[in-house]
């Protein structure tokens, strides 16, 4: 019984809503795109924070590094006797494995191809629990110096490269001249650190880097996997136990620890690769919470006008016997099929927005984090169109509970009390729809105004008609340091060479492009402080054109010469300010220490700080640039600033390095605009999807106000009739219907400024350079919403001044 009154109360609502096609497709097209917005902002969260991680109990692996908290540096990498004594000390963790990444050149058929490879440790396998696609992984033995050339492929670059042939095992491939055996493939979309790694040799340790002599050295970063009841706090205590013992044993100076305030650091994986995007994610997806409540006032509003038109067909359905809860069920049953077809539409609303967030620049897939539809997606989808069906559904449910159906009869369609409650109930939601979206608006307009103020900010140099590409040097060709200064002096004079270049340069790491080498330094004439931490910046070898291509000034002293015959540097104002305030840094001196030349370097110039990873760096760290003769290095960034569009120019770069060395690999080809404009994907993400939801607000608290005053209208046109025939003017009716849509607008604005304001406090911590409340987003957002929600007042206050009170009285 109870089966076949549910299926025939369906067939009801199905007949009912394709009898009104326009009033259902807009309450689904309305649910779709706010359970969608809900579903996109949900599968992103999904992706990043619910879903495992692709390695087996991944949410037991945690990142071990050292950290040096009062140098401002609270990670910094691995060095190799630290990582020794953790593995074999910290009785937190069930084994610690380390990864050193590099850039080789694969050679061989076909063109030479830079692959990113990781020298990992046996231990990293056995850490991260992933089994092979073929083949095997290194044993202890091939991780002693002499045995370690074998090599494991990644799955793309064993399809891409070599077809994935499967007698791929115990071919010889070389990188750098060097010729290693393939023993194994990991399965397909492994990559650790991140899934662009290519492949996977042995990490050899020598003598020298496993003496305390190599402590400090970290240019590795090591992954552990907690044991059973193990915390992070409990493995960072026996991480900082053991710094406390190297101390005493005289293994460690106790400078390290007083001065920089060296330790060790543990931290979840997930974590550190993504835990910068919580707060950000809950924000929006409170966000689309709020959305999906306006779209349920929204249809709600149109379930009560609904419901007052077929009052008399109910009470008949009453009076010929039907039960209040199977009339409650039929009313309920329409809002929840309403909702679940919006549900459905709302997947693929939700496609789309997945495929806006990736285009915005907030893709983790890199670092293996799909945003996808799964199965928690869908359901979560299911959940919220099943709430937004109760939600919508409940006002018309209670409306309907305290109505007198058997009185509709007699009232002979006249708006009795319930119509009356019914229309409060109508007002209620529309002041709700404006509040809610007053908030959305002036948060999107807070976090609009914020990115603007991040881009007005600027990187300190000019990213425009910039192209850059990375190139490595390895080989017998290349085996001494003096040769690389001259192979990129060879490409630099090619390339200026070109038509449509106007200047280029070379730098060891450009900004935002995820590399930044530093270190410390000696200043001449300069004690540290007791306590105090030496100086410290990040280093860039660069040539003479580097500064002019990035339209980087020199505010003091010079720019390096083509050669020097002295060693010089050029600082920053950062390091400048640090270190001589108030006085000229031109002549003095500096060194880096633990060089085994040892030579001292005279600052020459001065330059503005320039930001190296995200326009929101607040503090720039202190950078040292050298003469790339002076501090040669292998891999490099070639920056090109061109008259004509920087893509046009890319294959004539390409042409002139390989008319130079063929075998020379470089990839990375990417203007300097794309590289910063890729660092915002953080705070583009939530501006653009914030102004889309708040702009769905807005149409639909605009659409709101305007169907209560229209449904208002039409049930009074008889009291209207009956003023105008009592001597009411035209203008006498539409100031009152204004003056009613009038308090519902101020009512909703009033406490949609209340609760903006919290709103600002909560986003306070994603603004740059404004405030949380912002005198200008706030009248601005009054201002449109008051003034669209006014004209959608207007149009039935005319329409009410306009009524014919012949007509009106007749149809009394």
């Amino acid at each position: 019984m109870v089966t076949n009154g549910f299926i025939q109360d369906v067939k009801y609502a199905l007949r009912s809503l394709s009898s009104r096609p326009l009033y259902a497709i807009a309450s689904i097209a309305v649910l779709a795109i706010a359970i969608g917005a809900n579903t996109t902002v949900f599968s992103v969260f999904n992706g990043l924070f619910l879903r495992p991680l692709s390695y087996p109990d991944g949410d037991r692996l945690v990142m071990v590094y050292d950290s040096y908290p009062k140098q401002n540096l609270p990670n910094a990498g691995t060095a190799i006797p630290d990582y020794i004594e953790r593995r074999e000390q910290a009785q937190s963790l069930e084994n610690l494995g380390i990864v050193s990444q590099q850039v080789r050149t694969l050679a061989g058929d076909g063109r030479p191809q830079r692959i990113r490879v990781s020298r990992a440790s046996v231990s990293l396998f056995d850490v991260l629990r992933v089994p092979l696609a073929l083949g095997r992984v290194f044993t202890e033995d091939e991780e002693r110096l002499g045995n370690d050339d074998v090599i494991v492929l990644s799955h793309a670059l064993w399809t891409s490269r070599f077809g994935g042939r499967r007698d791929i095992l115990d071919q010889m491939i070389r990188l750098d001249d060097i010729s290693y055996r393939v023993i194994g493939v990991m399965p397909e979309g492994f990559g650790f650190p991140t899934r662009d790694v290519q492949a996977y040799i042995p990490f050899a340790f020598t003598p020298q880097q496993m003496s305390d002599a190599a402590r400090g050295n970290q240019f590795s970063f090591s992954v552990g996997r907690l044991r059973d009841g193990a915390t992070v706090e409990s493995l960072e205590a026996e991480l900082a136990a053991i710094v406390r013992r190297n101390v005493e044993e005289g293994r460690l100076e106790a400078d390290a620890v007083t001065v920089a305030g060296f330790t060790g650091r543990a931290q979840l994986l997930r974590d550190l690769q993504v835990g910068d995007l919580r707060e950000m994610l809950l924000i929006l997806q409170a966000v689309v919470l709020v959305v999906l409540l306006i779209a349920c006032a929204n249809l709600a509003n149109l379930q009560l006008t609904r419901l007052a038109s077929r009052r008399k067909e109910l009470a008949v359905r009453a009076a010929l016997g039907a039960a209040g809860e199977r009339i409650v069920a039929m009313v309920l049953g329409e809002a929840l099929l309403l909702s679940l077809a919006g549900g459905a539409l709302g997947v693929a609303v939700a496609s789309v927005g997945l495929a806006l967030v990736r285009a915005l620049g907030l893709d983790q897939s890199t670092n293996g984090y799909e945003f996808v539809l799964d199965t928690t997606a869908l359901a979560y989808t299911l959940g919220a169109a099943v709430l937004a069906g109760i939600v919508s559904g409940l006002p018309p449910v209670l409306a309907l509970l305290r109505d007198d159906l058997t009185g509709a009869v007699r009232e002979a369609g006249r708006q009795g009390g319930a119509g009356r409650r019914a229309q409060r109930m109508r007002s209620a939601l529309v002041v709700a729809q404006l509040a809610m979206s007053v908030m959305l608006l002036v948060g999107a307009g807070l976090l609009t105004k914020s990115f603007y103020a991040l881009l007005s900010e600027g990187p300190g140099f000019n990213a425009s008609s910039v192209w850059t590409t990375r190139f490595a040097l390895a080989g017998s060709r290349y085996s001494e340091p003096a040769s690389w200064p001259r192979f990129q002096a060879q490409v630099l004079a090619a390339v200026r060479a070109l038509p449509g270049v106007s200047s280029a340069g070379v730098t060891q790491a450009v900004p935002f492009g995820g590399n930044n080498p530093q270190g410390s330094v000696e200043i001449e004439g300069y004690e540290v402080p007791q306590g105090g931490s030496p100086p410290h910046a990040q280093f860039r070898s660069i040539d003479e054109g580097y500064l002019p291509t990035l339209e980087v000034p020199i505010v003091a002293g010079r720019n390096f010469a083509a050669h020097e015959s002295e060693p010089v540097v050029i600082i920053d104002e950062v390091l400048a300010a640090k270190y001589w305030p108030g006085r000229s840094p031109i002549g003095a001196r500096i060194r880096r220490p633990f060089v085994s030349d040892d030579a001292w370097f005279t600052i020459v110039g001065v330059v503005p700080a320039l930001k190296q990873a995200s326009l929101a760096e607040t503090e720039i760290k202190e950078s040292i640039y050298w003469h790339y003769e002076q501090n040669p290095q292998s891999t490099s960034v070639l920056a090109v600033r061109t008259v004509v569009p920087p893509r046009q120019i890319a294959p004539a770069v390409g042409g002139a390095i390989v008319a130079i060395d063929p075998e020379v690999a470089f990839d990375d080809g990417r203007t300097l605009e794309n590289r910063v404009a890729e660092s915002l994907g953080p705070q583009r993400t939530p501006m653009v999807l914030s102004l889309v939801f708040a702009g769905v607000a807005f149409l639909l608290a605009v659409i709101g106000i305007y169907a209560v005053l229209a449904w208002s209208v039409s049930q009074r046109v008889n009291e209207i009739g009956v003023r105008m025939a009592l001597g009411a003017r035209a203008a006498d009716i539409g100031r009152m219907v204004l003056t009613q849509g009038g308090r519902l607008i101020g009512v909703g604005l009033i406490a949609g400024v209340v609760g903006a304001l919290a709103l600002g406090r909560v986003l306070s911590s994603q603004l740059f350079g404004v405030r949380a409340f912002d005198p200008a987003v706030l009248v601005l957002t009054v201002a449109v919403l008051g003034g669209a929600a006014l004209v959608a007042s207007w149009l039935p206050a005319r329409r009410a001044a306009r009524v014919d009170p012949m007509q009106a009285l007749r149809s009394e």
